[in-house]
């Protein structure tokens, strides 16, 4: 009797660890927190995609290209990084998005020339590979990537110029 008793309790607590792992298994991951989002832009050397006349005119090897990567933070922010390849080592490389604006008669960039720092505005500085920065932006994670029209930049600083766009070694479309 008693080698059936202990046979018993032992059957009944294997059916409940079944029961519990059952349980904890068909919980309900809605209580989970949302999972995180990103997106990467990839960005190639300014051979002139964005338009006639707007070809990078300058001495840096044509190498070098950049990816900017948006990853959405938990309490709406956005961690941008920017990553070049092929820098030269030294080299400091202003880079920076610029917020998207209708060009006019007396101005016709379709950027603003003040780069919206809330975004991403740094001095990356090569070291013969790929190097990186990172800021976090107020701006959500969805508004970069559905709303906001703005360009990447990435300048050569030997010949710097916030309007001639043969002087910037990377430059394309941001956001959306």
């Amino acid at each position: 009797m008693k080698t059936q008793f202990y046979f018993t309790r032992r059957v009944q607590g294997f059916f409940l660890l079944i029961a519990l792992v059952t349980t904890v298994a068909g919980c309900s991951k809605d209580d989970d927190p949302p999972a995180m989002r990103s997106k990467t832009y990839t960005y190639a050397f300014n051979t002139g995609q964005v338009g006639a006349g707007t070809a990078y005119n300058g001495t840096h090897a044509k190498t070098l290209t950049a990816t900017v990567r948006l990853d959405e933070q938990a309490n709406n922010t956005t961690k941008v990084t920017v990553t070049l390849t092929n820098t030269i080592n030294g080299q400091k490389y202003p880079t920076h998005v610029h917020d998207g604006r209708t060009p006019t008669a007396g101005d016709p960039l379709p950027y603003v020339q003040t780069p919206n720092a809330a975004i991403f505005a740094a001095e990356i500085t090569g070291n013969g590979g790929t190097a990186t920065a990172s800021n976090v932006s107020t701006m959500t994670y969805e508004n970069l990537t559905t709303m906001y029209s703005g360009f990447f930049v990435v300048h050569d600083i030997t010949i710097m110029s916030t309007t001639d766009l043969k002087t910037y070694l990377v430059v394309g479309a941001f956001g959306k």
